[in-house]
């Protein structure tokens, strides 16, 4: 019986927009204040959110003085929350390259004790070098070699902990993040912004799962999903709009040198033609591809500035932009053509962003099964 759809709720201060933080809305005065995402976190569950994930940086990377990321240590945070709301699942990022299999082992057995099963880890290696930096130093392993060392640990630690572990999500696209999603994963992060990306993206894993002796039913593949909600359509027009206008240039480079894109010096007025990784980035290496591809959409007489507001909240990501029935109707349409197994929202600006889709498109899922919050006891492991 294929398990219900898993609903996720993806975790920032103000917003996954980088313009977001510049609304007057912006709870930017709360940035040092845990129980702001408490308070979030509590939103969402109402909503039959089944969990929130928590992406995170370590080290300091100078490029953020213009844009909001994450101020709290996730496994910290994810403590309080799994006490403070009831039956929510949290996803909370840890490096295996970044930490020992003892820090791991004993971090998340305990998160999973306190939570009574429902803690999971976002499996990553993390390539940046800042990351280096702030951990002492050590150059960062290259692309593949970091998956390799990543498997090494997850198979210690999974005789480790045996039957009582995490929920293991994973968010690689390229071929060995494929395979180290398709070997390990229950829950794996995509980003697809068209739903036939979506499904050869699904249909992919699911073959890499048999490959490795896996039944393809026991991985979710969530991509993520940025929801500009209005009133109308023309309301959620005119936010998106306006949110593109708060985007400074600074947060641009910073945005596309996540992913190895250099903006190039004529700035975002400047014609784009192909968007290629910069010589020598060996951090997120698919996502370049993505926004290839979102530049081919665009044509020729795009600018830098077209790409930017295209991506600004979505980062490759589906994006939809609308009333809660159009958003509600494209969740449901990816679910019925097998396009995905759930969705990771990402809200364009925090908390308004989240109260609208609780009230808005919430109720318009439950039908499917979709925020129904059995999703998460759905997933094949348990602690």
């Amino acid at each position: 019986m294929t398990p219900p759809p898993l609903l996720l709720a993806d975790m920032h201060l103000s917003g996954d927009h980088e313009g977001a933080w510049r609304l007057p809305s912006s709870p930017v005065e709360r940035i040092t204040d845990p129980g702001y995402f408490a308070e979030l976190a509590e939103t969402v569950s109402r909503g039959g959110f089944d969990a929130v994930f928590f992406p995170d940086f370590v080290g300091y990377d100078p490029l953020v003085r213009s844009v909001v990321r994450w101020p709290h240590e996730p496994t910290t945070l994810a403590a309080a929350l799994l006490q403070r709301v009831p039956d929510l699942g949290v996803i909370v990022t840890a490096s295996t390259v970044f930490a020992t299999p003892d820090q791991l082992y004993r971090t998340f057995h305990t998160l999973g004790e306190l939570s009574g099963g429902r803690i999971g880890w976002n499996i990553v290696t993390a390539g940046s070098p800042s990351v280096a930096t702030a951990i002492g130093g050590d150059p960062v392993p290259p692309h593949d070699e970091r998956y390799r060392k990543a498997g090494g640990i997850i198979d210690d630690l999974l005789r480790r902990w045996g039957s009582t572990r995490p929920v293991l999500a994973q968010a690689g696209a390229s071929p060995a993040g494929r395979d180290f999603a398709a070997r390990y994963a229950e829950v794996v992060f995509t980003a697809t912004p068209s739903k036939s990306e979506a499904i050869a993206f699904r249909s992919d894993l699911r073959r890499r799962a048999i490959g490795f002796g896996r039944d393809p039913d026991e991985i979710r593949v969530l991509p993520g999903i940025l929801t500009v909600l209005g009133a109308t359509d023309d309301d959620a027009r005119a936010l998106h709009d306006r949110l593109g206008a708060l985007v400074t240039e600074h947060a641009a480079r910073h945005m596309l040198g996540m992913y190895g894109v250099d903006l190039p010096a004529e700035g975002l007025d400047a014609r784009l033609d192909r968007v290629t990784s910069s010589p020598g980035h060996d951090g997120i290496l698919s996502r370049a591809a993505v926004l290839d591809g979102i530049a081919a959409q665009l044509g020729q007489a795009s600018t830098w500035r077209d790409l930017v507001n295209r991506i600004a909240g979505s980062r490759g990501h589906l994006s939809v932009t609308g009333s809660g029935q159009t958003v509600a109707a494209a969740m449901n349409d990816w679910l019925t053509d097998g396009a995905c197994d759930g969705f990771v929202v990402k809200f364009a600006h925090s908390p308004g962003g989240a109260d609208d889709f609780v009230r808005t498109v919430s109720p318009l899922l439950t039908s499917r099964g979709i925020g129904s919050r059995a999703g998460w006891s759905g997933i094949r492991t348990t602690v």
